[in-house]
């Protein structure tokens, strides 16, 4: 009786250590995935997401407390499942509100929020995802698909985000495993229970979900063994409809406008997929250094390249090793190419395409380069065990190389935070490359511009133009307006975004803004996403004189009192200056004497020395210039020129209306001849 008893207990011990491993590994993944992932998620603001995703959110919240369930139908892709957990976000965030734990005091800080419960949620089920795979494939593979999932620059970006792509990614690609392991499951019911689940949510989530119904009943068909091929059919259909039956129930049970508006619902979530995916981006496309409607049948091939790793790419040229192991790995192994084949296939049919739109095949892309990497150990190990190495050596060398996978998947981690989004394969020329070949720009970049502008001392001059404005307002303490605004008011800054310029958007107005010299190019991992100009300071005439290439007065805005008169000068600094000058201005008389004047840096008291301005910037500091108490009647020519504060030497001006040098004297320009009455009191 003793005995008995012992034994479970000392099988169940034995199974506790056995599983120990497995949990630390469990645990070691579930932490890479959710550093990279939670942190500094108020680092900055999608365009999707600021003219999109925070206001649905905010209003699905709405209509959820208020129990106004039609209200849920906001669009049509149908973002359900990212609205809840953004709902669950702004509920923590309330509650932490109203408890004093945080203080809320930008849009950045609020999106951060919203963000948290869909980046935990997507860190939650990397290690998931790994159990899973170690029922289809060998461990080994499985443990570095799971390290290349949680490591990945790409599926780290678009998991920190208020956005679709990678809550579809992480639900399209668990339910395609429940399938793959139900197909050959002793007992396959729990697996497609929960494999419908996860479509189920996928298909909440956004329209391209449907591309799973077929590729799900396709493989399942192939995966599934039968003794003849209607066993087959009979055995992959019944099991096809219950995991379909399950995906429908839980898209009624989840999204309450189907309890209410079914029709409007439905129609509009088709609507979505034929008005916005059946056409071109309207906004225009890049390709290959072309601005293009339609990117055609290699924008996803080049863009998933340029977005590798180099260590995945070298997994997938090797996976060629992996497809000789047992039949029942390469099996499952050709399942997931056939998905990611399927999936391009569709996508690429569509003219309307975004490297994102792919991502759902990316983790079976990172699982096939995993087998890939696996083999090339495993040929490496052979090579060791052929080479007679001692035992020990082979192990601190096999020790070394896991190491160092270890390190090379973390580096883009550790220096690309928190612009995942920037990351670019560096075997193909990195962002800087990638700039010249793919669009990019979904507001990246916004914070550094901002950084940028909060330096300048002249911010609150006037707003800040740019193309996506909602992406830079959290950033700047000024206004900020879009550059179709050009012209209609007092504006200091523009930014010309690299996005804007692939595609070739408004070329008149962005001609007009880099008329002047960017004072600032923001530059991050090799891609220029921005330049930053001061746009010219207003002047009611016109003078166009040169200073050389490095000075040049656009023109002036001259304002007259009885005993003064102003002159504003717009100056547009092309070039560095190489000395400090000054500034004169004369009011010269008919016989040429000079009845007023002022010498002064043409920056005034506000400004530094001519040296230290910096090329690019638009200065328009006014000038006074009094005027004696009794000025005869008659013409006066107001002449200006700039000479070397240490020698007096007159700068020579190469354009421009000169003056008469016998009036004047040398290098002096005419602004404006003024008449003057008798009486000045």
């Amino acid at each position: 009786m003793h005995i008995s008893q012992a034994t479970p207990a000392r099988q169940r011990l034995a199974q506790a250590v056995i599983s120990w491993p497995l949990v630390l590994t469990v645990l070691l993944i579930g932490g890479l995935a959710l550093l990279p992932r939670v942190i500094g998620l108020n680092d900055f603001i999608t365009t999707d997401e600021a003219y999109h995703w925070i206001e649905r959110t905010e209003r699905f919240h709405l209509a959820l407390t208020e129990r106004n369930w039609a209200d849920t139908r906001i669009t049509g892709h149908p973002g359900v499942t990212l609205m809840w957990l953004g709902s669950l976000g702004l509920s923590l965030e309330r509650f932490a509100s109203a408890q004093n734990w945080v203080s809320l005091t930008s849009e950045l800080e609020h999106l951060a929020w919203l963000r948290l419960p869909a980046a935990l949620l997507q860190a939650a089920l990397v290690p998931v995802g790994y159990l899973l795979l170690r029922r289809l494939v060998a461990p080994a593979t499985a443990l570095i698909a799971a390290l290349l999932w949680a490591t990945a620059p790409y599926l780290v970006a678009h998991a920190r985000l208020l956005h679709l792509d990678a809550l579809l990614t992480t639900f399209v690609t668990l339910s395609l495993l429940c399938v793959l392991i139900a197909a050959r499951a002793e007992h396959p019911l729990r697996w497609f229970v929960g494999g419908g689940l996860l479509a189920g949510l996928a298909l909440l989530t956004k329209g391209p979900a449907l591309i799973l119904l077929p590729i799900a009943g396709l493989l399942l068909f192939w995966q599934i063994p039968a003794n003849s091929l209607l066993q087959r059919l009979r055995r992959a259909l019944t099991w096809y409809l219950l995991w379909l039956g399950v995906a429908l129930l839980v898209v009624f049970l989840l999204w309450p406008a189907l309890w209410v508006v079914p029709g409007r619902a439905i129609v509009k979530y088709t609507g979505e997929i034929i008005d916005n995916g059946g056409r071109p981006n309207g906004a225009g496309q890049f390709f290959l250094g072309r601005t293009v409607d339609d990117p055609g049948p290699l924008f996803y091939p080049v863009a998933n390249l340029f977005r590798m790793t180099p260590t995945t790419l070298i997994g997938l040229l090797t996976l060629p090793l992996a497809l000789r192991r047992q039949a029942c790995e390469r099996q499952v192994l050709l399942a997931l190419a056939a998905f990611v084949a399927f999936w391009t296939l569709v996508m690429t049919l569509g003219p309307k395409k975004f490297d994102r739109y792919v991502l759902p095949t990316w983790p079976a892309l990172l699982i096939l380069a995993a087998a890939g990497l696996h083999a090339l150990g495993s040929w490496g190990a052979a090579l060791l065990r052929w080479s007679r190495r001692s035992a020990g050596v082979q192990k601190i060398i096999a020790t070394t190389g896991a190491l160092l996978l270890v390190g090379v998947l973390l580096q883009p981690a550790l220096t690309y935070h928190p612009h995942y989004l920037s990351y670019y394969n560096p075997l193909l020329g990195g962002g800087a490359a990638a700039q010249r070949n793919l669009l990019i720009g979904w507001g990246e970049g916004m914070g550094q511009i901002g950084a940028y502008l909060r330096t300048r001392p002249d911010l609150e001059y006037g707003p800040v133009l740019t193309a996506l404005p909602r992406t830079l307002r959290p950033f700047v303490p000024v206004p900020v307006k879009n550059v179709h605004e050009l012209d209609q008011d007092t504006q200091n800054y523009a930014v010309v975004y690299l996005e804007s310029l692939q595609r070739g958007a408004h070329p008149d107005i962005y001609a007009q803004i880099r008329q002047t010299v960017p004072l600032a190019t923001i530059t991050l991992h090799g891609i220029d996403y921005a330049q930053i100009h001061q746009l010219p300071r207003p002047f009611e005439q016109p003078i166009n004189a040169e200073f050389g290439p490095a000075l040049h007065l656009r023109g002036i805005t001259v304002a007259r009192t009885p005993d003064q008169v102003t002159v504003i000068p717009a100056w547009d600094v092309r070039d560095n200056l190489p000395a400090d000058y000054n500034l004169f201005l004369h009011l010269l008389d008919a016989q040429g004497q000079r009845v007023a004047q002022v010498d002064l840096p043409p920056g005034g008291a506000e400004w530094p020395p001519t040296s230290a301005w910096q090329p690019g910037q638009q200065i328009s500091v006014p000038l006074p210039l009094p005027l004696p108490a009794e000025l005869p009647a008659g013409e006066y020519r107001l002449v200006l020129g700039l000479y070397d504060a240490a020698t007096g030497t007159r700068l020579t001006p190469t354009a421009g209306p000169r003056a008469d040098p016998s009036r004047a004297g040398p290098d002096a320009l005419l602004l404006e001849t003024l008449v003057f009455p008798a009486d000045q009191s």
